[in-house]
């Protein structure tokens, strides 16, 4: 990414974290006018799905995978919305392409999604050993031991 683009990816990601769809989105879309972007395409995912945008955030997301097929964070996005959308089994398959993504900001995110699916299809082992691996990599992560602790009191 050029230095102007990277400047703009900047401001972009920090409206984008202050709540200001409005100027995020404006900036994300002035990058993608220089240059694609994997992290560009993802980010307007996020603003997409934020506002209630289902289907133009699926197409940002598969865009930001087909400029990186090696980026896990909108393939975990890809899975969580179409869980949403009641899509399981593709859900399954975006949620495990996420965590064997070379690039892949947060896996135990990853690992928690594919916890909470196969804790929906009432498959508590699946489950957990997913969980596990979620804490593994974040040991301090409430909502994995909340659902670990939920499923393994449900097993008594």
């Amino acid at each position: 990414m050029s230095s102007s683009s990277n400047n703009l990816f900047e401001l972009a990601k920090d409206y984008f974290k202050a709540g200001d769809t409005d100027r995020s989105e404006y900036f994300i879309r002035a990058v993608l006018e220089v240059e694609e972007n994997e992290e560009a395409y993802f980010y307007l995912g996020l603003i997409q799905n934020s506002l209630g945008k289902m289907e133009e955030a699926l197409t940002s997301y598969y865009k930001a995978v087909s400029l990186n097929h090696e980026y896990g964070n909108p393939c975990n996005e890809i899975g969580v919305l179409l869980l949403r959308m009641g899509k399981d089994k593709e859900s399954v398959y975006w949620l495990k392409k996420s965590i064997r993504c070379s690039k892949n900001d947060a896996p135990h995110i990853s690992f928690f999604n594919l916890a909470t699916l196969y804790k929906l299809w009432n498959r508590p082992e699946r489950s957990l050993q997913y969980l596990h691996k979620a804490m593994e990599i974040k040991s301090d992560f409430p909502e994995a031991l909340k659902m670990w602790e939920e499923i393994k009191q449900n097993q008594n």
